[in-house]
């Protein structure tokens, strides 16, 4: 049966982190891994690879934030609420990868965690709620979108301010009220199989709030805006005939697609960890797996960017312009672009977010 330890100096284990020695420190450990930790835990190979393609995907992450970052902060035709929700996941993401992703990246290369029992329950918990932050900012967005396409009318009432900096505030505050708390600090044990801290069993209420209002509110906000944006969509789009309500549509959709995106990457980066953890609750399962998840979610947390360049014209025209690979000014075919098609261009450029999806038929706007 699995018992708790409260290991010293002179009576710690062979393979646990060496920081764990200060007898000025008690600290808690899983004593069933105890034994066979070398067989039990991942192979230096799978750590090797791990850590590598971990260290690709940090710099290539980072670097595409940072870049995210300076074209909307730069570009005066960029700048927009849709854009300032893309810099604060940005700003999530560069800590999320400069924090928690380079540590486990370091634990990988040192086969150990590198830091004190703090460090190692705040990488826990930090994981989890940068994450939950995220899909609060997705969730939160997604009813931005529902008021922008479906309730258009009363968007154009509400202050765009006031909202911007609703969300910004509430989608971090919410997640930092579960950080807070006395219990901080002794909320974890470290896992050598996972080379990292796991919050403890006594901490299970803890654990079923952090899903229920960090992940599953928020993901059940989106899916239900985003069903009532498209089924909108489909009762209004067949009555459209004037082409800047059809560039509108369009326009706003794909900015819809995008953050959805967003909220799948989100998902599909966590789910395959938070499962393994729930079924393999005695840590059963090879080590070598659990870095193989691991290496998924970080790698999925470094893709942010590549969604803004693909789904966004303007940010990615601006990111190819400040690294030189494209033209100053292009056309929405890539083409230069030319004095009669400027006018066409600026047209696309503009906010349409005021433009009604309720319409009369062929009624221009």
């Amino acid at each position: 049966m699995s018992t708790m330890a409260a290991i010293s100096l002179n009576s710690r284990p062979e393979g646990l982190p060496s920081y764990f020695t200060n007898d000025s420190v008690g600290y808690a450990v899983n004593t069933t891994n105890m034994t066979n930790l070398e067989n039990r835990g991942p192979s230096d190979t799978a750590l090797y690879i791990g850590g590598i393609i971990m260290l690709i995907a940090l710099l290539c992450g980072l670097f595409g934030n940072f870049l995210v970052m300076i074209v909307c902060f730069t570009k005066r035709d960029l700048s927009n609420i849709i854009n300032i929700f893309i810099i604060s996941l940005c700003i999530n993401d560069i800590i999320n990868l400069g924090f928690n992703n380079s540590l486990v990246l370091l634990s990988y290369f040192l086969g150990t965690f590198p830091a004190d029992m703090l460090v190692c329950e705040l990488l826990q918990h930090l994981t989890v709620l940068l994450m939950g932050s995220s899909l609060w900012h997705t969730g939160l967005i997604a009813i931005h979108r529902l008021i922008v396409v479906v309730f258009n009318t009363f968007y154009k009432k509400i202050s765009k301010k006031a909202y911007t900096i609703f969300v910004l505030i509430f989608a971090r505050v919410v997640p930092l009220l579960f950080i807070m708390q006395p219990s901080l600090g002794s909320m974890a044990y470290y896992e050598p199989k996972l080379i990292r801290c796991v919050v403890k069993k006594d901490f299970g209420p803890f654990t079923l709030l952090v899903s229920v209002f960090l992940m599953m509110l928020p993901s059940v906000i989106l899916i239900l805006c985003y069903i009532a944006i498209f089924i909108k969509v489909h009762q209004s789009s067949k009555s459209f005939r004037g082409s800047r309500q059809r560039d509108w549509l369009k326009r706003e959709i794909k900015i819809t697609k995008m953050f959805g995106m967003i909220f799948l990457l989100i998902l599909v980066g966590y789910l395959p960890y938070g499962i393994t953890r729930a079924i393999d609750k005695k840590l059963q399962w090879n080590g070598d797996f659990y870095v193989a998840i691991t290496v998924f979610f970080a790698v999925a947390n470094s893709s942010n960017p590549i969604v803004y360049g693909i789904m966004d014209k303007q940010i990615r025209s601006a990111c190819f312009q400040i690294l030189g690979l494209r033209p100053v000014d292009v056309n929405k075919n890539g083409g230069p672009i030319t004095m009669h098609s400027k006018i066409s261009h600026a047209d696309t450029c503009v906010d349409t977010e005021d433009l009604p999806l309720n319409s009369s038929p062929g009624k221009a706007v």
